[in-house]
């Protein structure tokens, strides 16, 4: 290689990682913004109250952040970027299976009225059990099937860190459906600017337990360790997953219980400490498969 071409590179390197930045940072202000917006539209019309969100709208309100996220994690995987019709497709999967799947399996093994019933307290260890080894566990194990059983088994699947794309791609279609379902179910006791901030929000949530379980699932893939090694390091990966989910589904389910109208901006900070949290996590682990990816060009920095 000819030194004017070995110099040309870094600059063209560093003219990627800002662009690279620079895309990441307007993903992050459309989603800022996106919440503003509906802050400035409530001021507007003047919404003292709650609203009714017809079906059409509550898609729109769980659809625009679903696909800011998913294009900002789509960003991460710089080295070797998957198939954006695969990636889109994991996110279907994500929106029209797995979420659906979980939604009939929890209501198989705990329907929403038995437990009515039974008075289950929040906090209480019946609760949290719930919480976490039926919500959290059936959430994420949909989520995983839903890649463990298509993309996992392509040749595209060829490094690590496509575990957590994937992996992120599917939990952020299945908030959109998360999402969907909660502005539908609260009927006409939503908070516009409340609501946009807490589909923003839960949707990094999702999309970080998923991509947490994608790390796992990635490095099992190729690592050199037996069979059953693999095994067990993917079901404990599981079981951290189902529990980042089954505390996040606990406190966020108390927090409206307890009334939603008034402890709604209560709600969402906390949810947003726990999902930036994890996904700041999640983001350090990335940068050491991306350190690591065999599609790594030494030029780059």
């Amino acid at each position: 290689m000819s030194a004017p071409l070995r110099r040309a590179l870094p600059r063209w390197s560093l003219r990627r990682a800002r662009l690279l930045v620079g895309s990441k940072l307007a993903l992050v202000g459309g989603l800022l913004a996106f919440v503003g917006l509906a802050w400035i539209v409530e001021q507007l019309i003047g919404l003292d109250g709650p609203v009714t969100l017809a079906p059409p709208l509550a898609l729109l309100v769980a659809g625009i952040p679903a696909s800011l996220w998913l294009a900002f994690f789509y960003l991460q995987d710089r080295h070797e970027p998957e198939p954006m019709h695969f990636v889109a497709g994991v996110f279907l999967l994500g929106a029209l299976v797995a979420a659906p799947l979980a939604d009939f399996l929890i209501y198989q093994v705990a329907p929403p009225v038995q437990l009515g019933q039974h008075g289950l307290e929040p906090f209480t260890l019946d609760h949290i059990v719930h919480s976490v080894l039926v919500i959290g566990l059936a959430q994420e194990l949909c989520k995983y099937a839903a890649v463990r059983y298509t993309i996992y088994t392509s040749p595209e699947f060829d490094e690590p860190m496509d575990g957590v794309v994937y992996m992120m791609s599917v939990g952020t279609g299945f908030a959109v459906w998360v999402n969907y379902h909660r502005l539908q179910g609260l009927g006409g006791s939503v908070y516009l600017s409340t609501g946009a901030a807490q589909t923003v929000v839960t949707t990094l949530a999702h999309a970080s337990f998923a991509g947490w379980l994608g790390y796992v699932l990635g490095r099992a893939k190729f690592t050199r360790r037996r069979p059953v090694s693999r095994g067990v390091l993917l079901f404990l990966g599981l079981l951290a997953a189902a529990a980042l989910n089954g505390q996040f589904a606990l406190v966020e389910q108390w927090v409206t219980t307890s009334g939603f109208s008034k402890h709604a901006w209560r709600g969402v900070l906390y949810a947003a400490a726990v999902a930036v949290a994890v996904f700041a996590v999640l983001m350090l682990l990335v940068q050491r498969l991306l350190a690591d990816s065999p599609f790594r060009k030494d030029a780059e920095p």
